[in-house]
C-alpha cells in the first residue's frame, strides 16, 4: 500500500524554523560566553523571539545545549559519510576518514565548549546521564562491522582497540589538543595539532606512519 507523506502545516513550519533560529543564536551566545555565562534572554533576544519562546522548545538551557550537541553529532556523522562517499575502496575511506579528523582540529570554539559542558556534567549527574545517552547514539556497537567493511580492517585491532571505540576516542584527543594550544601556542600551534592528529589516527588503526 503506498504512503503519503505528510506536509507539515504552517504552524509546524514555524515551530520549526524557530527551533532553528534558537539553536543557531545559542550556539553563538554559547561560544561568545561559555555554556554556564550564557544567558537565556540574550539567545531568545538574538533569535528575534521571546524568553517564552524558549521555554515552548525547551526546559532549560541544559535542553538547549544537548540539542545541539545533538544536531552537531549528526552533522558530523553526514559529514563523516560524505567524506567516505567520495572513495571507492577500503584504502580511500581510511584516507577520507583521516581528512575529516584532522579537518576536525580547526573547529577550537566548539571543541572548547564541548570540554565546559564535559566539566558541568560531571558535576550534575542528570547531565552527565543525558550527555551519555547523546554519545552512545552516535556510535553504536553494531556499527563494528559496518566500519570494519567501510575501512577494510578487522573489527579488533592487533592492539585490542575496536575500532568504534577508535573512532570515538578521536574527538576527546583532538578536544583537549585544542585546549593545550589556547595554553601553549608557542609549542602547540594548529599545524602541529593536525600532525599530532595525523600520528594518533594512525596508531589507533595500525597505519604506518605518513
Amino acid at each position: 500500500m503506498m504512503t503519503v507523506e505528510k506536509t507539515a502545516n504552517k504552524h509546524e513550519l514555524k515551530t520549526r524554523e524557530t527551533r532553528a533560529r534558537l539553536l543557531q543564536a545559542a550556539e553563538t551566545i554559547f561560544v561568545r560566553d561559555g555554556y554556564e555565562g550564557a544567558d537565556l534572554g540574550e539567545i531568545a533576544a538574538l533569535a528575534g523571539r521571546t524568553k517564552g519562546a524558549i521555554y515552548a522548545q525547551f526546559k532549560s538551557k541544559e535542553d538547549i545545549f544537548l540539542a545541539l550537541i545533538e544536531e552537531r553529532s549528526n552533522c558530523f556523522r553526514a559529514q563523516m559519510e560524505k567524506f567516505l562517499s567520495v572513495s571507492t575502496n577500503a584504502e580511500g575511506n581510511l584516507a577520507a576518514l583521516r581528512s575529516f579528523y584532522l579537518q576536525r582540529t580547526a573547529d577550537t570554539a566548539w571543541s572548547l565548549l564541548l570540554l565546559e559542558f564535559k566539566l558541568f556534567a560531571l558535576r550534575h549527574p542528570e547531565s552527565k546521564s543525558r550527555l551519555q545517552s547523546l554519545r552512545k547514539a552516535f556510535i553504536t556497537e553494531n556499527d563494528e562491522q559496518r566500519i570494519s567493511n567501510i575501512l577494510g580492517l578487522q573489527p579488533r585491532q592487533k592492539n585490542g582497540i575496536r575500532l568504534t571505540s577508535a573512532v570515538e576516542a578521536i574527538f576527546p584527543i583532538i578536544s583537549t589538543l585544542v585546549l593545550e594550544t589556547q595554553l601553549e601556542t608557542a609549542l602547540l600551534d594548529k599545524a602541529t595539532i593536525k600532525r599530532i592528529v595525523g600520528r594518533v589516527f594512525d596508531a589507533l588503526f595500525e597505519l604506518p606512519p605518513g
